[in-house]
Formats: C-alpha cells, structure tokens, sequence
C-alpha cells in the first residue's frame, strides 16, 4: 500500500514549497488588497458563514472548544469562530494578515481570539503548547498543510477534529474575458488535486474523512484602481508577464468597460470541498492491491 499512499502524497506535495520570504512578500500583498476591498464592501462573507452553519450543524462550534485557524489570514474565520466557542487561535505567515485581524477582531469586541504570525512549516508545536490543545483544527484555502509535515502537524495539534476546506473549481466571467480579449486561452482556476489527494491520504493513514460541497455565486461591483490591476494580474498570468505594459493594457480595458458610477461587475462562481475527520477515530487499512482481482 505503500506504494499507493506515495502516489496520492506526490499529488499533495507536487507544487514546491515557496521560500518564507517569497511567501510572506506575496501574502502581505493580497492583506492589503482584501482590507481595501473589505472597507468598500467588496468582499462578502458567503465562505465565513457556509463554513460556521456547516460546523456549528456538526456540533463542532461548542461553547467549551478551544479552536486553531491555520492560515487564518485576515481573521475572518477566526473572529466568527469566537462568536461561538471558548477560544480560538490563529496563525499566519503574513505579519499584515494578522494586523488587519487582529484589527477586525477588537473592532467586533472579541477577547477569546488572538492572532499569531508565524511560519507553520517551522513551527514547534510542543513549544508553543499546540499539541493535542484544540478541540478543532480548522483550515481553509491555505498552502500551509499541502505537505505531509503541515498535515501531521496540524493533526497533532488537535484532540478530536480535524476540517479542511479548499476550492475545487473556480470561474470568474470578468477574467475570462480579458484573457479573450488579450488572445490568450483560459483555464479553469483550481482542479480539486488538493481535496482529492487528502481525502485519499487519510482514508489510507486509517481515518474516515467525511467529504461535503458547497456552491457560491458570488456578483460585485468594483471601484478598479492599481491595487485591483495587480490582483487581476496576479489571478490570471503568469508571473513573468506582470509588466506595467500589461497592467496598462487591462487598465485601459477595464476603463472602457465601466458604467457610469465607474465600476464594473465581477461574476464568479466557485466550488468549495470541504474534508472532515476525527483524529480519535483510526483503523488500519489493508494493502488493496492484494484483495483487487
């Protein structure tokens, strides 16, 4: 079964991890971007709320659950988490992630939640005083556990579950048609690899993942200035073509294409998987290949 288990592992691990500088540059960069785009009501909380109705129906959001939030980044998760249990911690690469959090957590009047900036894939889980110290380890849409050594950690952290939410597919019109526009091919944002290779992982590690979806559509008005030209260039090419060329051409597209409050629609549809498991609740697995004739 080895051989399986490295198979599904290869699928996890398949994108090289980026340097902690590289990332931390990239994540203060978008922590800017979604605090503008919160304060102008640009950015929803469907995801927030889905998750939490999700939780709370397991009977995973009790008053008396510690909850950890890895890679909680601008703490929105966090701070609606702290709405319902006894505490909640977060942890982010992004210094800026977790001031803008840390921000929108007083600001809703909330003292069971903190935020902590750290690196996960570095982080001593005995020393910090994590392991086995949360009822719920939660995650969503972070590169923090797409490896073996985050995912172990992130289980070692918890007492009881485990939940794990990421894209499985992702459309965004607007996009599209630039990418058209400047001739180039578009393709479908995501594939599922992460959600399919962990679920597989775990149910051969022993455990019994619980796998669920949710749809979101999703249309908003956008006020473009260089901040949203940067997010669009960093969403649709790759990175040796974000010139100020570019950044000029979509600009000008955009500009021609705004109504007359000066702002223009973004539609996006999105697929969410999400991937629920007790880390109490193990068994062994047989060798497959030796029972499949």
């Amino acid at each position: 079964m080895d051989s399986i288990l490295d198979y599904f592992i290869s699928l996890q691990e398949s994108e090289p991890a980026e340097l902690p500088e590289r990332a931390i540059e990239r994540w203060n960069k978008r922590a800017d971007f979604w605090e503008d785009a919160r304060k102008k009501k640009e950015k929803g909380d469907e995801r927030v709320i889905s998750a939490i109705n999700y939780l709370d129906s397991k009977g995973l959001l009790e008053k008396n659950y510690d909850v950890a939030d890895i890679g909680c980044g601008p703490g929105r998760f966090a701070a609606a988490f702290a709405k319902y249990v006894h505490k909640v911690v977060g942890l982010d690469i992004s210094d800026k992630m977790v001031k803008h959090g840390m921000e929108h957590i007083q600001n809703e009047g909330l003292n069971n939640a903190i935020l902590y900036t750290c690196n996960f894939q570095t982080l001593d889980i005995d020393k910090s005083g994590y392991t086995h110290a949360f009822d719920l380890v939660f995650s969503s849409m972070t590169p923090a556990i797409h490896n073996m050594d985050g995912l172990i950690k992130s289980m070692e952290m918890s007492r009881a579950w485990c939940c794990n939410i990421t894209h499985l597919d992702r459309r965004n019109s607007l996009r599209e048609q630039i990418l058209q526009e400047f001739g180039k091919q578009t393709a479908p944002q995501w594939n599922g690899r992460w959600f399919f290779s962990l679920f597989n992982i775990l149910f051969l590690l022993g455990y019994n993942p619980e796998t669920s979806y949710e749809k979101l559509h999703r249309e908003t008005w956008v006020t473009p200035d260089e901040q949203y030209i940067d997010s669009l260039m960093e969403h649709m090419l790759p990175s040796e073509e974000y010139t100020q060329e570019n950044a000029n051409k979509i600009m000008q597209w955009i500009q021609s294409h705004l109504n007359k409050d000066g702002q223009i629609k973004e539609i996006t549809d999105s697929t969410y998987g999400r991937i629920l498991w007790d880390v109490r609740n193990k068994t062994i697995r047989p060798d497959y290949r030796t029972i499949i004739k």
